[in-house]
């Protein structure tokens, strides 16, 4: 067969374990809590540490192929590898390549040894001197495109192209900088400022071209897909900092936004500053992490803290040794009054070994659902 042929039967592959396997479907529970409504299934997620040192991968390795229908194809192929986990799928190809995508346009290279890692940094004044990269032609926004237009071209409609992950001002500064992002702001905070302007120029700029570029029956609707801001590295700072160096220019991103999305990477502060002074929040996250830099904010502080909003709550946890069921449990009961919630853990100390216990763990809390809350919010 020709690639065009493998691609047709690739996409079809995956339509059929779509339709397949409908408890599994994270597309369709993104639909149930953006209109607030109670899923028929949790669609949880259940996951362990990949060991990459060791050449472990979750999902089959596809190297890197310069030829965009041959990445296209070993991302179909991919899409529904999950499920031997008994973890959730979609009809959603991503792009870009991790958090480094937008660092790539300021001349930071990615180290694809690591995941595509950025490596090294640039000095403040340089990067000023060059002022804004081409919002189309910089950096990896040329083979987005193409593999934009090679999706388009390949695919049916059901097929959703989801926008690459594009961070937010800082976690790009900081990239850019290392650590004299956080010397900046104080030694010479006007052209601090005037970097994080020009960042926040380039992200808008690119989202808006990015849009443009995906037909709009490709676009995702779910928020942190579209309209996301990632805070990783204000975990890093004091929230005055953060009030007086950053929200300035988070502020700008959610007034184009309309609704924003927020990844404040576990920090409380990071949860209750972006939450009070950012407008239009439609999307949050918290859980229990062990190894954070500022702590990490409950599941239930977060939604005191949302106190009834309808905000999309996704929970992401580090499960502890023992009691892994009894805290999902507790988690899946506050879907009946917060359906617009999210579900995601981590064992951390899960290796190959246990993932027989992984599935059995899923299938436990497939039945729990349907008895304790399906069932509750639906009586005979």
């Amino acid at each position: 067969m020709s690639i065009h042929e493998d691609i047709h039967v690739a996409a079809e592959d995956l339509f059929a374990a779509l339709a397949a396997n409908p408890e599994r479907r994270m597309d369709v529970a993104e639909e149930a809590v953006m209109r607030g409504e109670l899923r028929r299934y949790p669609v949880c997620y259940i996951g362990r540490v990949t060991d990459i040192k060791a050449g472990e991968h979750l999902r089959p390795y596809v190297p890197e192929s310069p030829d965009p229908e041959e990445r296209l194809l070993g991302t179909l192929r991919g899409m529904s590898w999950p499920l031997r986990m008994l973890n959730p799928i979609g009809r959603r190809i991503g792009l870009g390549k991790g958090t480094g995508t937008l660092a790539a346009s300021f001349g930071i290279p990615l180290d694809p040894a690591l995941g595509y890692t950025p490596r090294g940094n640039r000095s403040l004044d340089d990067l000023l001197a060059e002022g804004m990269p081409d919002p189309e032609a910089s950096g990896l926004l040329p083979q987005i495109r193409e593999d934009i237009e090679t999706i388009q071209r390949h695919t049916p409609d059901w097929v959703q192209i989801g926008l690459p992950d594009m961070q937010g001002p800082f976690n790009i500064a900081h990239m850019l900088l290392g650590e004299e992002v956080f010397i900046a702001p104080n030694e010479e905070p006007a052209k601090f400022a005037s970097l994080m302007a020009l960042i926040t120029d380039f992200f808008i700029a690119v989202h808006g071209n990015l849009c443009r570029w995906i037909d709009p029956a490709r676009l995702p609707a779910f928020p942190i897909i579209i309209n996301r801001i990632a805070e990783c590295s204000v975990n890093l700072i004091s929230q005055e900092f953060y009030h007086e160096h950053v929200l300035p220019h988070d502020q700008r991103i959610a007034a184009y936004y309309g609704q924003v999305a927020v990844h404040p990477c576990s920090g409380p502060h990071v949860f209750y500053a972006t939450l009070s002074n950012l407008p239009c929040v439609c999307y949050q996250e918290a859980g229990y992490i062990e190894k954070t830099c500022a702590g990490a904010i409950s599941v239930t502080d977060a939604l005191n803290a949302l106190d009834g909003r309808p905000i999309i709550l996704s929970i992401g946890e580090e499960l502890p040794l023992g009691n892994e069921e009894e805290v999902i449990r507790a988690h899946f009961k506050l879907a009946l009054r917060h359906p617009r919630l999210l579900f995601g853990y981590t064992g951390m100390y899960w290796t190959r070994d246990d993932e027989a216990l992984m599935r059995n763990l899923h299938l436990r809390l497939d039945e729990y659902w349907e008895a304790q809350i399906w069932n509750a919010a639906h009586p005979c």
